[in-house]
């Protein structure tokens, strides 16, 4: 049962999702602000749909670099689409009737993620690609900017935009983009088949390695200066933290391949499900 449980969460979808319930947490507690049960459910819904959208329209690829997870899906690859339509329905529904500035402002990722998936012709004239994640660097942006818009769309949500929740997004923005080359390590055989170009296909797994911890340094440098400048509270230090954490699995990582659909799926992904305790912890704390 509890392998059950636990190949659901992991392969359905639901840890990333959780992690943006952490996150959206994160940034209510960086303001002072409690998450609202309606906050957490409209950032555990568009996350859980669009990554379900992703999923359903990789499947064919995602089979070589994890056939164990693409085997989960394709038992209920009729479903996916119901899913993410359903998701989107009802996060879009409950956003209308809590503020229209705050259902607006969730039309970026409902575009992004249609862009990202789906694509569109008019995007090749412009980055020479159908689809945002078939570009260099392009894909691990989109993403990174994706994620990095959930501070501004909590101030949307409570109505309270200060410089603090626009600040954060930046720190947001590098975590996810170290995330995102680490998975295209873990992808590596099947983009390169599919003709994606990403950071490893083009410049090899060391290579990129490199390029995370590099972007490690600069998030653990950017959170200390804003704390510096007073710009964030001092209790932000500990989210320095996670620049070690992924660290540790990374050089985990380096030294036995074999285990990088774990480190991506479980222990590179979980590390934004742990965001919002952390943060809370450090706020009792940390004077």
């Amino acid at each position: 049962m509890i392998r059950i449980i636990a190949r659901e969460i992991v392969y359905g979808g639901h840890l990333l999702a959780l992690g943006t319930v952490s996150i959206a947490a994160f940034c209510s507690f960086l303001i002072n602000r409690t998450p609202t049960f309606t906050l957490l459910l409209l950032a555990y819904l568009f996350s859980y749909g669009a990554y379900t959208l992703d999923r359903s329209v990789e499947m064919e690829k995602d089979s070589l670099a994890n056939p164990e997870r693409t085997s989960y899906l394709r038992a209920r690859k009729k479903l996916l689409p119901f899913i993410f339509g359903t998701c989107f329905a009802i996060g879009y529904l409950l956003a209308f009737f809590h503020s229209l500035p705050f259902f607006f402002g969730l039309l970026v990722p409902l575009l992004l993620s249609f862009l990202y998936s789906l694509g569109s012709k008019k995007l090749v004239r412009v980055l020479g690609a159908k689809r945002l994640k078939e570009s260099l660097l392009v894909k691990n942006i989109v993403i990174s900017l994706a994620w990095s818009l959930i501070p501004f769309l909590v101030g949307l949500y409570f109505g309270f935009l200060v410089p603090t929740l626009l600040l954060i997004g930046g720190f947001i923005f590098l975590r996810l983009l170290v995330n995102t080359i680490f998975f295209d390590a873990r992808d590596v055989a099947g983009d390169a088949a599919s003709g994606v170009r990403t950071i490893p296909v083009v410049y090899g797994t060391f290579a990129s390695f490199r390029i995370m911890t590099l972007i490690d340094i600069c998030s653990a440098l950017y959170v200390s200066a804003l704390v510096a400048l007073r710009l964030l509270p001092i209790y932000s230090l500990v989210m320095i933290g996670f620049t070690l954490y992924s660290v540790l699995y990374r050089h985990a990582g380096l030294k036995d391949f074999s285990r990088l659909d774990v480190l991506c799926d479980v222990v590179g992904d979980g590390e934004y499900a742990l965001w919002g305790a952390v943060l809370l912890v450090g706020k009792f704390f940390i004077v």
